[in-house]
């Protein structure tokens, strides 16, 4: 379904990742895991189209990605970036409708699929996206992600200044989600616990290289690589 390969990528003349290569099986869920400042969130934007490439490829079912985010999204990847980054100035329904349209698909249709997903965000319909938690900014981003009918989704640290009540909901939207319409997803996270519930595989990203790829699993009966790779 998707495939990075020899992703190279920098800001200014800084290398922040070198050769990143991954793959996504149709109805997968992966997740890249490493501490702060290893290159994830470098790396989700390059695979959204955010941040350009300088070397590499990504290639959507076989074809090759055009650049640009906006071309991305509307063959299918949808990217949930690290702080959600909801329009603080938009409604709920505004963030929703804005995401639909942008994709060329029905706004009001889109609306209501979020809130049948997301009964909690119906109640919060008209308030504006900045007065929302940062639970529910985050519900919320989930479903304008969802408003472009993708394929894949990329999730770039999605636990990130959300209370645990609040993250296990997330993880049963994701899984959910990933059940009942075999959306692939990709995360980016350092919440071992959350990604456990949720990946078959991870990837172990360290210094801006991918260093190990590994079951689930292996990677939760490896304390000593836990402390190593996460800290925790």
């Amino acid at each position: 379904m998707l495939e990075v390969r020899d992703i190279t990528a920098a800001y200014t003349s800084a290398i922040i990742i070198e050769k990143v290569s991954l793959d996504l099986g149709a109805g997968e869920i992966k997740a890249v895991l490493g501490r702060n400042g290893v290159g994830k969130s470098t790396l989700m934007k390059c695979i959204a189209g955010v941040l350009p490439a300088r070397n590499g490829t990504v290639s959507l079912r076989g074809e090759d990605l055009p650049v640009s985010a906006a071309h991305r999204a509307r063959l299918g990847v949808a990217y949930v970036p690290q702080g959600r980054e909801i329009f603080p100035r938009l409604t709920t329904i505004e963030n929703i409708e804005v995401a639909a349209h942008a994709c060329g698909h029905d706004a009001h249709d889109a609306v209501e699929s979020a809130f049948e997903q997301f009964p909690a965000l119906r109640e919060r319909a008209h308030v504006m996206g900045g007065n929302l938690s940062g639970g529910q900014q985050q519900i919320l981003a989930i479903a304008r992600a969802l408003a472009l009918r993708p394929s894949v989704m990329i999730l770039d640290e999605p636990t990130e200044g959300i209370q645990p009540s609040i993250i296990m909901e997330i993880q049963g939207i994701l899984r959910d989600l990933n059940r009942s319409e075999g959306v692939t997803i990709l995360l980016a996270e350092q919440n071992l616990d959350f990604v456990s519930g949720l990946a078959q595989e991870c990837y172990l990203m360290n210094k801006g290289r991918m260093e190990q790829q590994m079951p689930m699993a292996d990677i939760q009966s490896n304390p000593q690589l836990v402390q190593e790779m996460l800290g925790v």
